[in-house]
């Protein structure tokens, strides 16, 4: 148990949450595609560097207290050094990645500077849940760019509204455990309100789309254990969950599998 606890620490269950849905949302729009491995590399090795370095800028505000949080504390040279070997692995791995991806991949990075810079001098401090936003939007960006630059083909309003359902559920997560890492802090309302709009959002695309049921039970499952967390866990300590309810594509592919 220590093993898999220090791997949630490190956020190593974001970074592979990440990728599985890269992969499915790739499957969804390029069929009979999944990511070449390097794309799939780039943003693990990506998601897990802006996660390491967001856990340190944290850190230097007193009011953040965790068990994640000590943990980072007290290994923070050891972290230091691992974020350094990820970002020359990564930099390692852009090299082969197409021109086209790079320089995208180069501005979402000047958005996550400006991000982090914002982060550094208290403005996400003055509006509620702004931070959670903004870090959905940028996670959810870069889920989605293999895909925006390699489809032409699919209904541009299907890939908006898909890439705004997935928004909703990584809101769904930062906003949760926000609250619940903050018994003080009022806005239960709001995640009601996300709730209500990924529900909606959920049953129209189902109806009114060609996707199956398969194609996006991935998006409820991850949905209905953030319910589970927010109504009868009401528990930070089931962060954890919250993170490994992202590996949900790994049930459409198992179904693939099964019917074929």
């Amino acid at each position: 148990m220590r093993f898999f606890k220090t791997l949630h620490f490190l956020s190593v269950d974001v970074v592979l949450g990440a990728c599985l849905f890269q992969c499915l949302l790739t499957t969804i729009f390029l069929p009979g595609q999944c990511p070449p491995l390097m794309v799939i590399l780039a943003l693990a090795f990506s998601v897990w560097i802006i996660y390491l370095i967001d856990r340190l800028i944290d850190n230097q505000k007193p009011i953040f207290n965790s068990l994640i949080h000590d943990f980072h504390r007290r290994h923070i040279f050891k972290i230091k050094c691992l974020i350094v070997g990820n970002f020359l692995i990564l930099l390692s791995i852009i090299i082969h990645l197409p021109k086209y991806l790079i320089i995208h991949g180069i501005l979402i990075g000047f958005l996550i500077i400006a991000y982090w810079a914002l982060l550094i001098y208290g403005f996400f401090d003055r509006i509620k849940f702004i931070k959670e936003i903004s870090t959905a939007i940028i996670y959810s960006t870069g889920i989605f760019l293999y895909v925006y630059l390699n489809e032409w083909e699919a209904p541009f309003v299907l890939l908006i509204l898909m890439t705004f359902l997935f928004f909703l559920l990584a809101l769904q997560n930062l906003v949760l455990f926000t609250l619940l890492a903050n018994s003080g802090l009022k806005g239960d309302f709001i995640l009601k309100g996300i709730e209500g709009v990924f529900v909606c959002l959920w049953l129209a695309i189902l109806f009114f789309s060609h996707l199956s049921v398969f194609m996006l039970l991935p998006f409820l499952i991850t949905f209905v254990i953030h319910l589970w967390i927010h109504y009868i866990s009401k528990n930070k300590q089931w962060a954890w969950l919250g993170e490994v309810a992202f590996f949900s594509p790994l049930f459409y592919y198992l179904y693939a599998i099964i019917s074929t």
